[in-house]
């Protein structure tokens, strides 16, 4: 009788998750099909729910299979470092301690990326880049990641991290959305929402945190669903596409400018994000120094991007810690 999920199960579940079907995960996994198929019905009978279902595009999992998935990822990570850690140990004890960063992707990244070995010269860096915001903070409570750096929207409720410091650097910075200079639309200074109804849009499929949804519950309090024809991870494509006309994309504030491509805020900035700091106490140095690094990267960008450089000075509730663009 099945107890407790052990690695095994976890693995099994994020394989699944992961490739979408029974017989890849299998592959993935190096056990037969009809194995991984008997552990998954006895996984899914201790739980008591369904956590895949079968359809024409593959396995697809229930909205509490994509929980655990997410948790198992977390806690498979923590497991992992752990092991490389330990690892590591057994091979030079006097190695000197990991410090585990997470970031979510974001324009201020790259900029950052080349100052993160300053945030603790006495530690070697482990630097995880994520699309999207989901996994981060779940990694943080497995004890996988020591700091994290992401965005989550302005009227999420994250859930409680208990052990951890959190700090909102930014309260709110606006999306713009991006189209082709072109557009009869770039000619406005602002754009309503409803607007944006009857254009194809461009959006990321690796974002697994909590934008989407919250992208679309906007959208639909506008009346409307985004129409989106074209699905990008890559910044450059996704320029490309926009510039052509072909789509419109939601862009963070700080992008740098593109040429073609013309941001505009939408009227009444109803989409807006928070940038989050969390680390955990035995890393509070490192998180001091890395909030230090983004102020002052963060802020060479918002005084690069015209319209949301006027945008910031006519918000200061929006940055309490930080200066006006114009200083």
């Amino acid at each position: 009788m099945l107890v407790d999920l052990g690695p095994h199960h976890l693995r099994m579940i994020e394989a699944i998750a992961a490739t979408g079907s029974i017989s890849k995960a299998a592959a993935r996994l190096n056990l037969t099909q009809p194995a991984v198929s008997t552990m998954l019905r006895r996984v899914e009978g201790h739980l008591g729910v369904q956590l895949f279902v079968r359809s024409p595009e593959g396995v697809m999992p229930t909205p509490v299979g994509a929980e655990v998935a997410t948790r198992a990822r977390a806690a498979l990570s923590c497991i992992d470092d752990l092991n490389a850690a330990l690892a590591h140990r057994l091979r030079d004890p006097e190695a000197l301690p990991l410090l585990r960063v997470g970031i979510q992707a974001c324009p201020p990244l790259p900029k950052l990326s080349d100052r993160l070995d300053t945030l603790a010269p006495d530690a070697r860096l482990q630097l995880r880049v994520d699309q999207g915001g989901g996994r981060i903070p779940a990694l943080l409570a497995s004890g996988a990641l020591d700091i994290g750096l992401f965005q989550e929207p302005v009227n999420y409720t994250p859930p409680v991290l208990d052990g951890l410091e959190r700090l909102v650097l930014v309260e709110c910075e606006p999306a713009l959305v991006g189209m082709a200079s072109g557009s009869p639309l770039a000619a406005r200074l602002t754009i309503d929402l409803h607007e944006l109804a009857d254009v194809d849009w461009l959006d990321d499929p690796l974002d697994d945190g909590p934008w989407p949804a919250y992208l679309r519950g906007v959208c639909a309090e506008a009346g409307f669903q985004p129409r989106v024809r074209y699905w990008s991870t890559d910044w450059q494509i996704s320029s490309s596409i926009i510039r052509s006309g072909r789509a419109i994309g939601m862009y963070q504030p700080t992008a740098s400018p593109r040429e073609g491509v013309a941001f505009r805020r939408i009227t009444g900035d109803p989409l807006g994000q928070r940038v989050v700091l969390v680390w955990r106490p035995e890393a509070e140095q490192a998180a001091g120094r890395l909030r230090g690094l983004f102020n002052d990267v963060y802020m060479d960008l918002v005084r690069g991007q015209s319209v949301y450089g006027e945008w910031w000075d006519e918000h200061p509730e929006a940055h309490p810690a930080l200066p006006v663009a114009t200083s």
